[in-house]
């Protein structure tokens, strides 16, 4: 961080002009948090290389007491484990693909998936998709009905539909223009 922006940040909580003092002061106290924090990730890298290197040799040691028979059955044991849970996993992504078809999609698929996942369902999370497909589905209606329903003045209330007087309208129209531009243009105003 440079001290333009060690200013701003000063501003930013209040402080409206900060002195060169502060703005060092400032400056120290966030490099060392910094320097602090970047010494504990660099720690727990280093203790997380040293479990990896001792859990290598845990397993070679366990691994030289074990017979052939024995390595086998453990390697067996650990790929069975591997295909339980990619099985799994293909039951999951083979539900959402059934959910998708079904219009089941983002946050609404995933609670259903992983309630199932868990050995549950969740209820409330059905109830409340089961509510937003029953809404859309009446106002898809509702929005069907509005526009096949007549006019008190005829025709539908579709607004690309024109009624028995306007296509009459249009008619007279026509025929009073003629082939003249200009009348044509003042006729197709009115329609």
């Amino acid at each position: 961080m440079n001290r333009e922006q060690a200013t701003a940040n000063l501003k930013s909580i209040g402080i409206e002009e900060p002195t060169q003092e502060q703005i060092t002061n400032y400056l120290n106290q966030v490099n060392g948090e910094t320097k602090r924090e970047k010494d504990r990730a660099d720690k727990y890298k280093a203790d997380a290389e040293l479990t990896a290197q001792l859990q290598a040799k845990i397993d070679e040691i366990n691994n030289a007491n074990l017979s052939e028979l024995e390595k086998a059955n453990l390697q067996t044991e650990t790929a069975n484990k591997k295909i339980a849970e990619l099985e799994k996993d293909i039951k999951i992504m083979n539900l959402k693909t059934s959910l998708a078809e079904n219009g089941i999609v983002g946050e609404d698929a995933d609670n259903i998936v992983n309630g199932l996942s868990a050995g549950t369902l969740d209820a409330n999370a059905l109830g409340s998709l089961i509510s937003k497909k029953v809404e859309l589905a009446v106002a898809e209606k509702e929005k069907e009905f509005l526009l096949n329903t007549p006019n008190p003045n005829g025709g539908t209330g579709n607004p690309d539909e024109k009624s028995d007087a306007e296509k009459l309208a249009e008619k007279i129209g026509g025929t009073i223009g003629g082939d003249n531009k200009v009348s044509t243009d003042v006729v197709s105003k009115y329609l």
